[in-house]
């Protein structure tokens, strides 16, 4: 067991450890001499004892075996994620549950690459945006949810305005730059109650929630004037950026493709008015 990388300890009925390998004491930070004869409350982090405690005297009520994963602290401070694995053991001669045997088995790599493979299918990889597959996944669960209470949502339909300018006179890196300051400044006024996604190219998209078309063109308005206050610099340039908003709320009897459709009709039309301005959609 001392050979095993994974910490490995046993208890009795009454959670005294009994037993224990080398990487349990290094996960503790204590010889054996001092684990063994002890409880969890006298050897583990006083934050966790009594969460271990609970799940140790659960298991061994129910008897067989549990499976669960939770965040620990090593003896040297670092947080790691495990997966403990334990079991019961038994009396050979009375079948009566006697302790358990338990492992601890560390999946903080594991955690913090599943972590960046759901960033990497969810977000924009250059502003950090929802991209356009979330939204649609995230904003179809909020549209559900909308026709169950009957609550209303608008949509947004957000264009860069003159951005192709911005890429051709300062370059392709300041056209990001551009996107990123955007990007922000509308996460920033949003909060997280919306859904906002990068839906392609300098073209966003916003799902309000319990919002209709009076709040919704407000902050609508609100967007487009705060980014139109605001300032980012690139290669030692102070830069602005403008934006065009289309607005639309959810009519009853339409789908979500059709709300964003009439979304960006409006778009059109503020840019076609101009830009820098916020229209809403018709009502056919």
């Amino acid at each position: 067991m001392d050979n095993l990388p994974s910490p490995i300890f046993f208890k009795d009925r009454a959670g005294i450890y009994r037993g224990c390998n080398k990487a349990f004491e290094e996960f503790l930070g204590k010889p054996a001499s001092r684990i063994i004869g002890a409880s969890v409350f006298e050897v583990s982090n006083p934050a966790y004892a009594q969460v271990y405690f609970d799940a140790d005297e659960a298991l061994m009520r129910a008897g067989g075996v549990q499976i669960y994963e939770a965040k620990v602290c090593y003896a040297d401070g670092s947080p790691r994620e495990v997966s403990f694995h334990k079991a019961v053991t038994r009396d050979p001669e009375t079948g009566e549950v006697n302790g358990l045997a338990g492992a601890m088995l560390d999946i903080t790599v594991r955690r913090e690459l599943e972590n960046k493979l759901k960033i990497a299918a969810e977000r924009d990889p250059l502003t950090g945006a929802y991209n356009r597959r979330k939204f649609f996944e995230a904003a179809g669960v909020e549209e559900a949810a909308a026709h169950e209470s009957g609550a209303p949502f608008s949509i947004l339909a957000i264009d860069v305005d003159e951005f192709k300018l911005i890429n051709d006179r300062f370059g392709h890196a300041c056209g990001d730059a551009a996107l990123c300051h955007m990007v922000g400044v509308c996460q920033a006024v949003l909060g997280e109650e919306h859904i906002f996604a990068r839906s392609g190219g300098e073209e966003f998209f916003v799902f309000l929630k319990n919002c209709g078309l009076q709040e919704a063109s407000e902050i609508a308005n609100m967007l487009r004037q705060t980014l139109a206050a605001s300032r980012f610099c690139f290669d030692g340039e102070s830069l602005g950026v403008e934006v065009s908003v289309g607005v639309a709320e959810f009519l009853s009897g339409e789908t979500l493709s059709q709300t964003i459709l009439r979304a960006d009709h409006a778009l059109y039309d503020a840019k076609a008015r101009g830009r820098n301005r916020v229209v809403s959609a018709r009502v056919a």
